[in-house]
């Protein structure tokens, strides 16, 4: 992992970055979090959509990046997504699933086509990759609304 991963990770001024893990297996959980430390990441673990809901709205400091199972119980990933954007609107997104891309795909139509989605399994490598992706969307997206009008190349 080359120095320009970290960049994207660590925002002007150093704060460490908080990702929201919500995953129902807690094997899963417990791995992800641990790669999602190694990257230098304060993680919170929620076991379902619901619980990840009640502590977000609690929340009064940045949830960088949500990192949901798309089918977790009760409340599903991209709902789960919706709801948390309307109390931390900086959160940026990464969906995990288990399922073939066909199946969410027809479950999911509508959330799941310009989502960022990791497949399991997955190694920590990927992982690193997708969370570099969805921050770096995250910020572009950003950087848009911040400066519209502005045009050009560098």
């Amino acid at each position: 992992m080359g120095a320009k991963a970290k960049e994207t990770r660590l925002p002007t001024g150093g704060r460490v970055r908080t990702v929201l893990l919500v995953e129902d297996d807690a094997s899963v959980a417990s791995i992800t979090s641990a790669w999602l430390r190694a990257l230098d990441f304060d993680v919170i673990v929620c076991a379902n959509g619901r619980e990840a809901c009640d502590l977000a709205a609690r929340r009064t400091e940045p949830i960088d990046l949500l990192v949901a199972d798309v089918m977790l119980p009760g409340l599903r990933g991209p709902v789960l997504a919706e709801v948390l954007r309307g109390s931390h609107p900086e959160t940026a997104v990464l969906f995990t699933s288990g399922y073939s891309p066909e199946l969410l795909g027809e479950m999911f139509s509508s959330h799941i086509d310009s989502a960022l989605l990791l497949y399991k399994p997955y190694d920590s490598s990927q992982l690193a990759s997708r969370v570099d992706v969805a921050l770096a969307r995250k910020a572009a997206a950003r950087h848009a609304t911040d400066s519209p009008g502005e045009t050009g190349s560098l």
